[in-house]
């Protein structure tokens, strides 16, 4: 998987947001068949392991007003994606049809049907596969989209997660970089990164209103991988090996799109994977550097520690 958007030349823990110029906010590149497979494959293990959703709390009460406002999130969050993909992709058109909704998508040959409630009511399938070779992509979607977000989520190339006052309200995240959608949902950013070293003195706050109001922004992470597998949910126990004879970069872009009215930021998650081969030697030199100026704290949450003289070693 080649054109990162972006290689790391430092490590820090700062926020390092910055706004999106005249970027585009969704990612489709040739290496889509590739990420749709293994989106498939996630949703057919399990999708409730990878698509969650706030349920109501009944301790605060008024559930029938939590659920109206849930739905209200996920409607504006939904309507916002499909509209934003049509402009950036001409291949993508979102429409009213009578009674329903229709995403249809001449790259992936779908077109999904959903009713008022964004519910999937139907999907439909080109006999043409987009790939050179059978793949879980020439099939129809299985388990059967559920409603909308589901559907636009499992035709992207981004992960998504959509947060509503500071606490993650949806996650439809099937490409998890070492950590489980299950364990953060309905907690807030400060909880979410409460692992992450040297994050302790963030101003959450600033940021999370920053990110409502002032955006779009843009931002990335970065860390190494000895697999280019995508899905690497904390369970699953790959990807930090480093035994073998290879190395790779994985880097995400994540886009933060604020909507002021509803207090609510949907989080885009773009994940890239490269060898390091293919980088310059300043490229790697840079990296091995910042490898170099990590503490302990920082090597251990990369799951570098013990690997810290043999990585910098194969970058130089």
């Amino acid at each position: 998987m080649t054109n990162l958007p972006y290689v790391p030349t430092e490590y820090s823990t700062k926020p390092g947001i910055n706004k999106l110029e005249n970027e585009n906010h969704f990612i489709i590149d040739d290496t889509l068949p590739l990420y749709l497979d293994e989106k498939r494959a996630s949703r057919v293990e399990g999708i409730d392991k990878y698509y969650l959703e706030r349920l109501p709390n009944e301790r605060e009460g008024f559930i029938d007003i939590q659920m109206a406002n849930q739905k209200s999130i996920m409607a504006v969050a939904c309507f916002w994606m499909a509209e934003q993909l049509a402009n950036e992709y001409s291949y993508i058109t979102f429409r009213s049809e009578n009674d329903y909704y229709v995403l249809d998508n001449e790259l992936t040959n779908e077109t999904v049907y959903v009713n008022q409630e964004l519910e999937v009511i139907q999907t439909l399938k080109s006999p043409l596969c987009n790939c050179s070779k059978q793949c879980l992509s020439c099939d129809y979607p299985k388990p059967d989209y559920i409603n909308l977000f589901d559907a636009i989520c499992s035709q992207i190339q981004e992960d998504v997660c959509v947060m509503q006052n500071d606490r993650l309200v949806a996650s439809h995240v099937c490409l998890p970089s070492w950590w489980s959608p299950t364990e953060k949902i309905n907690k807030s950013m400060a909880e979410i990164h409460a692992g992450v070293p040297g994050m302790d003195n963030t101003n959450y706050q600033a940021i999370w209103k920053a990110c409502v109001n002032k955006g779009p922004f843009v931002r990335y992470n970065w860390g190494f991988t000895d697999t280019m597998i995508l899905n690497q949910h904390s369970d699953k126990g790959i990807g930090k090996n480093f035994d073998s004879d290879s190395l790779y970069l994985r880097v995400e872009r994540q886009v933060l799109q604020g909507f002021p009215v509803i207090q609510s930021v949907l989080f885009l998650i773009r994940t890239f994977v490269t060898d390091v081969k293919t980088l310059t030697n300043e490229q790697r030199a840079a990296m091995a550097i910042a490898i170099e100026n990590m503490s302990e704290e920082e090597l251990d949450y990369k799951g570098i520690t013990n690997k810290r003289t043999s990585i910098i070693s194969w970058l130089r």
